[in-house]
Formats: structure tokens, C-alpha cells, sequence
């Protein structure tokens, strides 16, 4: 694997439950680039407990998994979809999709098969855009199946626009906590 320096975890490591071994491996960091009209960008993507941990869910193990900020439960549904996440963030770029601002980041809802019930669902993907050491970074802070109707915010945006906003950021803005769990 390719040694990023960044302050996130790179890798999970992978647990057991009732004798079947979980690997994590498709959580590892990995480049990503995109390719607009004007511009290029090439962003580093890591991931959160939160892609794959829930406490007190329906598929909630009772197997916690930690990172450096807290402890969590690990949930077999967000496990399942995680696996299809890397897939997902390399086609952010495709036309039409458009990720919208909550109050702390930024996220992304698409409809997707729940591999546990064999249901379409939407599957809600957030992250934080930002720079770290003159690097671009994408952090998937969360991610799991929507089923509480919230009200999507109506302020939208396209990747490169957030991509563009992110390279014109100076440097000193900060990394979000959640991104610094290694």
C-alpha cells in the first residue's frame, strides 16, 4: 500500500465475528482523480469508523471497533455497503450527480441495493473536502441507509466546484476532527 502522510488512518484492520473473518481491506487510502473541463484534481480518500460502526442499530455486533477519537459497535449494514464506497467516490465525477452542504460537510445520497434486506435504498455518503500539506483530501466521515425522510438541504453543488474551492484554500484552514482518527 501506498504510504500517504496524512494524519487520517490509512488502513482498518480487519475483525471477526462468530468465526467468519471481516476484512477491511477496501477501506484502505487511495488516490482519486478527477477530470474536468479546465482542471485536473487529484485527491487522497480516507475513511471513518462511521462507514462501517453504529452503536444500537438493528445490525449493530456486539463487537466494538475503535479509532483514536472513540469506540463504536460495528454494524453489519454499514459493513456490507462500505464495500461498494470506493466504487462510488471514483465515480463521483459522473454527470448529474451533485452532492449538497449540511451545517458540517458535505454529502451525497444515491440509491443503492441493501445486500441484507435485497432492497433499494437511499445510501447517504458524507465527507469533508479539504487541504492537507498542499494535498487535496477527500474523508468519508459516514456513511449508511437513510431511513428517517430528512429534508435535503437546497444548496447543491458539483464536484469541481467543490474541488476548485478546495485547491484555492490556503493551507492554514485546518483539518476537520474526524479526519484526524489514525
Amino acid at each position: 500500500m501506498k504510504n500517504y502522510h496524512v494524519k487520517a488512518r490509512l488502513q482498518w484492520e480487519s475483525f471477526e465475528f462468530e468465526g467468519n473473518e471481516y476484512p477491511l481491506t477496501h477501506l484502505r487510502a487511495h488516490e482519486v482523480i478527477y477530470k474536468g473541463e479546465k482542471d485536473t484534481y487529484k485527491f487522497i480518500v480516507t475513511y471513518g469508523l462511521h462507514c462501517f460502526a453504529k452503536d444500537d442499530q438493528e445490525h449493530s455486533i456486539p463487537l466494538r471497533y475503535s479509532d483514536s477519537r472513540e469506540s463504536r459497535q460495528i454494524n453489519l449494514e454499514r459493513y456490507h455497503a462500505s464495500k461498494k464506497l470506493r466504487s462510488i467516490i471514483e465515480n463521483l465525477d459522473t454527470e448529474g450527480k451533485v452532492l449538497y452542504e449540511t451545517d458540517k460537510e458535505k454529502c451525497f445520497n444515491i440509491e443503492m441495493m441493501n445486500s441484507l434486506n435485497k432492497k433499494i435504498e437511499p445510501y447517504k455518503i458524507c465527507f469533508h473536502f479539504f487541504k492537507e500539506n498542499r494535498v487535496l483530501r477527500i474523508h468519508v466521515t459516514s456513511a449508511f441507509f437513510e431511513r428517517r425522510n430528512k429534508q435535503i438541504s437546497n444548496k447543491s453543488y458539483s464536484l469541481f466546484k467543490i474541488a476548485m474551492d478546495t485547491k484555492k484554500r490556503p493551507r492554514s484552514k485546518g483539518i476537520p476532527k474526524e479526519a484526524c482518527n489514525s
